[in-house]
């Protein structure tokens, strides 16, 4: 039927099983949502602006807890735009080994 040589073969045998991998690897995903947290991992890697985050935005971001978030949002209701994250210092709950953390996830602009 197909006239194809030896290294044609081992070509299109080639693409055949990488495409099965992929569908297998596919199934997997969708059953096992372990595996998808290893191949698609859920890490946000850019800096939220302190000025412009919602609440919801907030309470996503891991060492946001939800009580702090809220304080964060009133501070910020309170006295205006952030203008450097040094001011995160005076709400409470955001001591110096907060704010290290705080100071990887945030930016003001």
């Amino acid at each position: 039927m197909f006239d194809l040589t030896l290294e044609e073969r081992k070509v299109v045998l080639f693409l055949i099983s990488l495409a099965l991998c992929g569908l297998i690897l596919s199934s997997a995903i969708k059953i096992n949502c372990r595996v998808s947290g290893v191949v698609y991992p859920q890490i946000e890697l850019a800096k939220l602006n302190l000025n412009k985050v919602n609440l919801q935005e907030l309470m996503r971001t891991k060492s946001v807890p939800a009580g702090l978030a809220g304080r964060i949002i009133a501070y910020r209701n309170l006295h205006g735009e952030f203008a450097s994250l040094e001011e995160l210092k005076q709400i409470k709950g955001v001591g110096e080994k907060r704010f290290e953390k705080l100071k990887e996830v945030f930016f003001v602009e």
